[in-house]
């Protein structure tokens, strides 16, 4: 029977290989023999790890005093009472015992103390190695999803906590910091890279920030479909990029990246911001690129907004206005007031601050200062404060300016998603945008809305003027079973469309041929060659050989398109969500094999890079007042650990 693995070197160790006795370090991944002993193994922690064989010896000095309390005689208790015991006070302050021995008070407590360590450490339950690493793995969670500081297992009353997991040994700051947080990295990417080995294509954003730390920092995110046609978003990295934000050096740190994910022939699409470096540095590589469809939005609206002087006076008021209650508790608490007074029954809302590099915040500002207008208007009159005057004109053209934005606001939170697919969107919401221009350009509005209107419409047709006539964009909404060819406005680019996916499947079905006749040929040689030629069933096999006939790839392809196209149209909505194709595909993957096969080559391709800000969102969370001083390769880990750890690991 093998032995067990008893050594608590083992939990910083992998078997890599059995038979040759070799074991992987789980911190830096070199490989060593534990032929006979381990010493190897420890000498290996011990010389590049110290705080890792730090952690090891302590937690061996623990079990071997444990061990010696477990050994060691109990002594007998000693009780002091007025009955038994008479106390005489002479100069040494020494206890009489009736028999006439002589035993010091101190000693005596002493004994009673260490009877108390001892029979604790007899009731003490003895940890696992296996609940041992559970308890540290939840103990990671409070680093990596929590964003709490290492300092955290160096806190009092964290400690004080801690002491009522029986037989757990805290680990200090430096080993959760230099060896387990790094173990599970190392842990995870090798688990990411086995995945990504099996997938066929990928899609990355891209993006660069600036932390409070004054560091820059480079993320990029892939998404692919699984073989169970699942869409994932996975972190390839998010480093310090110490450079200069050229497009060489850009373009430097992103062919290394994804060399080193072998991912080299596997980009099928690439989403960034509008940054021309960016965007030189990814076409200099010879990846398909595209602008950030929910970043070109927000530049259409500030171009709207940001030219009309009296637009822009206007909203320089309403500012003014929302600092004011922002910076007052006494006008806040006011207006929270006015509010329930009207509706009892209400959560009070408080107003929203314009951030101008947050998409969308004008229209939010604006149309909570227009939803609060009564509200304001009472608590402005009762404050008596020198505050900016709105007219009921200007009041007037707030409320239609809010109704002008909102179509646009609703467009850009629906293509921000990450977990379903957003590219074949890309037409449609041109489309309904470019429409809900032309319905509000019908409505009785001032004409400073109107022109406001037309300067919406102008940016999305010169924007978004070939988005039809996009290879891309064209068959994912072509692939898309609630769209199909339905949502083109031009008919010749709908037929158009049909004719790219025509192509793409007839070279699918081609490539098949060739394999299945490969496959055909190797079972041919491998048949014996003298086969019964009088056989009945050699003779039916010829005699239907030669009255079948096979389809062309172009046959297959047209057959197979008329037939998605015939099929029912998925419902857009189902009930208040939107349907989901990828479940659609996952059902009818049999049903139309090439087309599903196709799907998983364009149904991975994000039309934002809102994926990006995401990371940045979090990693702004970990460089916090309390870890200001974090150094950018261990913010590189918890952010790829936050993101790529399974979210079913958080759960209870």
């Amino acid at each position: 029977m093998a032995r067990t693995n008893s050594s608590v070197l083992w939990e910083f160790f992998d078997k890599s290989n059995v038979v040759d006795k070799k074991a992987k370090c789980r911190v830096c991944g070199c490989l060593y023999s534990y032929k006979g002993t381990t010493g190897n193994l420890k000498a290996h922690l011990k010389k590049r790890h110290l705080d890792a064989y730090l952690s090891l010896t302590s937690g061996q000095q623990e079990i071997r005093t444990q061990n010696i309390a477990d050994t060691t005689p109990s002594v007998p208790h000693v009780t002091i009472t007025s009955t038994i015991i008479s106390t005489t006070a002479t100069s040494t302050g020494a206890a009489v015992c009736p028999s006439g021995s002589h035993v010091s008070a101190v000693a005596t407590s002493q004994q009673i103390r260490q009877q108390q360590q001892i029979e604790s450490c007899n009731t003490a339950k003895q940890i696992s190695g296996e609940l041992k690493r559970k308890i540290d793995s939840d103990l990671l969670d409070l680093f990596v999803d929590s964003y709490q500081p290492f300092t955290l297992v160096e806190e009092r009353s964290f400690k004080k906590f801690v002491r009522w997991i029986p037989g757990y040994q805290l680990p200090t700051r430096k080993t959760i910091s230099n060896v387990m947080i790094p173990t599970l990295f190392n842990k995870t990417k090798e688990t990411l890279k086995t995945e990504l080995l099996q997938i066929e294509n990928i899609c990355l954003t891209a993006d660069l920030w600036t932390s409070r730390a004054n560091e820059s920092y480079l993320a990029v995110t892939g998404h692919f479909i699984t073989d169970d046609y699942e869409l994932k978003t996975c972190l390839l990295d998010c480093s310090n990029f110490q450079e200069s934000h050229t497009n060489d050096n850009i373009q430097t740190v992103l062919i290394v990246m994804v060399k080193e994910w072998n991912l080299t022939n596997k980009i099928n699409f690439v989403i960034t911001d509008n940054a021309a470096n960016i965007q030189r540095a990814i076409s200099n590589i010879g990846w398909k690129h595209y602008g950030c469809y929910g970043h070109t939005l927000n530049l259409i609206v500030q171009n709207a907004i940001s030219n009309d002087e009296t637009l822009q006076n206007l909203l320089e008021k309403v500012k003014k206005i929302v600092r004011f209650f922002k910076s007052s508790s006494t006008a806040l608490e006011q207006l929270l007031k006015a509010q329930t007074n009207d509706q009892p029954n209400c959560i009070p809302k408080r107003l929203i601050q314009e951030v101008p590099t947050c998409w969308n915040s004008t229209f939010q500002m604006v149309r909570r200062f227009v939803d609060l207008e009564q509200c304001l208007r009472s608590t402005v009159a009762i404050l008596k404060k020198d505050l900016p005057i709105i007219t009921n004109d200007e009041w007037l053209l707030l409320a239609e300016i809010a109704k002008i934005l909102k179509p646009f606001h609703e467009a850009t939170e629906s293509m921000s998603g990450e977990k379903y697919m957003t590219a074949s969107s890309v037409i449609v919401m041109t489309r309904c945008l470019t429409t809900a221009c032309d319905k509000l350009l019908i409505e009785d509005y001032c004409e400073l809305s109107k022109e406001i209107i037309y300067k919406l419409r102008s940016g999305l047709v010169m924007r978004f003027t070939n988005v039809e006539r996009s290879e891309t964009f064209s068959v994912c909404t072509f692939l898309d079973p609630r769209y199909k060819l339905a949502v083109f406005s031009d008919e010749n680019e709908a037929k158009n469309t049909k004719k790219r996916v025509q192509d793409l499947l007839m070279g699918i079905i081609l490539q098949e041929n060739q394999e299945s006749a490969q496959d055909q040929v190797h079972a041919s040689i491998s048949e014996h060659h003298e086969a019964d030629k009088f056989s009945p069933w050699a003779i039916l096999s010829e005699i239907v050989g030669q009255k079948q006939t096979v389809g062309t790839p172009l046959s297959k392809a047209i057959k197979e398109i008329d037939t998605y196209l015939k099929d029912d149209v998925l419902p857009v909505f189902k009930g208040t969500t939107w349907s989901c194709p990828l479940e659609w595909w996952r059902k009818h993957k049999f049903t139309y094999p090439n087309l599903a096969k196709l799907f998983k080559r364009y149904g991975n391709i994000m039309a934002t890079s809102v994926q990006c800000e995401r990371i940045f969102s979090k990693t702004g969370w970990i460089i916090n007042d309390r870890r200001t001083r974090l150094s950018s390769s261990k913010v590189k880990q918890l952010t790829f650990l936050n993101v790529n750890l399974c979210t079913k690991r958080f759960e209870l």
